[in-house]
């Protein structure tokens, strides 16, 4: 036993706590703890991404509109252009202004500064405001909630020269008329929706641009009702409205030439045709340097002198309609393509719409020789879905395909046509250039799409040289109600207010009970 005890060794002392180390490696666990803490706030304010979680994507700018942020005109400028925001707080369009109008400011780069002002917390400032623009804008600014949009650059040397550059330069939009409105069942206007980003976007393109450019219809050679609530003209009128373009009416048979101030020609649903001399003011204009000519035609109509004008151009309208047979029906709403090459149809290339109304077919004669030696080049640029073909006799019921008399294969139902070399760089400004459709039964404000209305405008951007800005427009946001009744009311506060907390606090009770055991 005295052995055994013997050979036992006893264990070493433990060793006396540093205390100071260890405090010394707690504090600097604290201090790294903190700088990481730091770092990641700074890379997280430095490099970050912003997200719009809304199913529709409603506080994401269009294409259009980042189009319009990152051109030239805009990243180009000496001076960013100025958008105050002169809104309330209070207002019920504030949570879904605010983030839309700074999304400008992000995308752009800072090339487009947002100012936010509250007309009612800050009266000094509003003051400021009144003071720089009242005398030009209205009388009665900040009776309201709106949007300034200051697109001036550099000083002006004169009072007479300020004046002039504000008012080419400035524009103002009430919020007023952002919103879009409709009748209810009681017959009273309510908020159906926003149309916030297509105007903040026009005004902000109109006020860089300053003067409006100016488009002629040709007035004397439709049946259009100018005015009317649901005519083609007030389609267009709107649409090239937002492209700071003005369009005015002419009558081709009291003229003796087109304006020298026209940036194009409208021609829509031409139910007469021109005269010999009328043909000739539009062969004039055509050959001018620059020219544009928008023809949207009229399927039940025959104009000789102007279809042999466009013929002699490459683009040749047919005397058929764009049919097919389906389900042992014959349909005539032509599912269409949209082209791709050319760069006139931006993100729609490949794209398939329907185009409601009577259609015809085009001949579109590519890469002609007797067309490009006299410097004509043409382009399809919408075509019928494989399926449908051109019936020629139309009239009877239900047609059915005649392979001797009928078009089959590609039919297009819009073209291009350029006059002049656009591959020389020289030469590329002063090039004419002519859209052709078809149709006009498209402008239809019940039949009109989001998607021919962005053909719409990106071939007219495309006729005055605005490529850098085609793509597709923004979309209109609608506004929901939810109507619920008292009950319903009820039962949704009890769940709000009762349900959910306790509903917290008994898994909280749970987990503790469990972590206790």
């Amino acid at each position: 036993m005295a052995e055994s005890d013997s050979n036992f060794e006893m264990a070493p002392p433990p060793r006396p706590i540093k205390r100071f180390g260890l405090g010394l490696r707690s504090v600097l666990q604290l201090i790294l703890a903190f700088l990481s803490l730091i770092s990641i706030f700074y890379l997280a304010g430095k490099y970050f991404e912003r997200k719009d979680l809304t199913e529709r994507g409603t506080f994401t700018l269009s294409e259009a509109t980042q189009k319009l942020l990152s051109s030239s005109a805009v990243q180009e400028r000496e001076e960013p252009v100025k958008v105050i925001a002169a809104i309330r707080k209070s207002s019920p369009h504030y949570k879904r202004l605010k983030p839309i109008i700074d999304e400008y400011e992000r995308l752009s780069n800072g090339q487009v500064k947002v100012d936010f002002l509250d007309p009612i917390r800050d009266g000094d400032r509003a003051l400021e405001v009144m003071n720089n623009y009242g005398d030009v804008l209205a009388d009665k600014l900040f009776e309201e909630d709106l949007f300034i949009i200051d697109a001036r650059q550099g000083s002006a040397a004169t009072p007479e020269e300020k004046n002039s550059a504000i008012a080419s330069h400035l524009r103002y939009l009430r919020v007023s008329d952002l919103l879009v409105k409709a009748t209810d069942v009681n017959k009273q206007r309510r908020i159906i929706g926003y149309q916030d980003e297509d105007m903040i976007s026009s005004a902000i393109q109109s006020a860089i641009e300053g003067q409006s450019r100016i488009m002629y219809l040709v007035e004397d050679k439709s049946d259009l009702e100018v005015g009317a609530a649901n005519s083609p003209w007030l389609v267009l009128t709107e649409a090239l409205e937002k492209q700071n373009i003005i369009l005015r009416t002419i009558k081709i048979s009291q003229v003796d030439k087109i304006p020298d101030n026209a940036e194009g020609l409208v021609i829509v649903a031409p139910e007469y045709d021109f005269e010999e001399n009328e043909i000739e003011i539009l062969t004039n204009y055509w050959n001018r340097p620059s020219s544009a000519i928008i023809a949207y035609l009229a399927p039940n109509t025959r104009p000789v002198n102007l279809r042999a004008f466009l013929r002699k151009n490459g683009v040749t309208p047919r005397d058929d309609r764009i049919m097919r047979t389906r389900n042992g029906r014959t349909e005539s709403q032509v599912l269409a393509t949209f082209t791709a090459g050319l760069g006139i149809n931006g993100t729609l290339e490949s794209k398939s719409v329907p185009f409601e109304g009577r259609v015809s077919s085009l001949e579109v004669r590519e890469g002609a020789e007797d067309l490009v030696s006299n410097g004509i080049q043409c382009y399809s640029l919408i075509e019928a879905a494989p399926g449908f073909w051109g019936e020629t006799d139309y009239k009877k019921p239900n047609p059915e395909y005649d392979e001797d008399a009928d078009e089959f294969g590609v039919l297009a139902i819009g073209a291009a046509v350029i006059r002049g070399n656009s591959n020389d760089d020289k030469t590329a400004e002063n090039i004419s250039k002519m859209i052709v459709l078809s149709t006009s039964d498209f402008l239809d404000p019940k039949r009109l799409g989001n998607e021919q209305l962005d053909f719409v405008k990106n071939s007219t951007h495309w006729l005055l040289g605005r490529e850098e800005l085609i793509g597709i427009g923004p979309r209109g946001v609608e506004r929901r109600k939810l109507n619920l009744i008292k009950s319903e009311v009820s039962f949704l506060h009890n769940i709000v207010v009762f349900f959910i907390p306790a509903g917290f606090f008994l898994i909280a009770m749970i987990v503790w009970n469990m972590r206790r055991a």
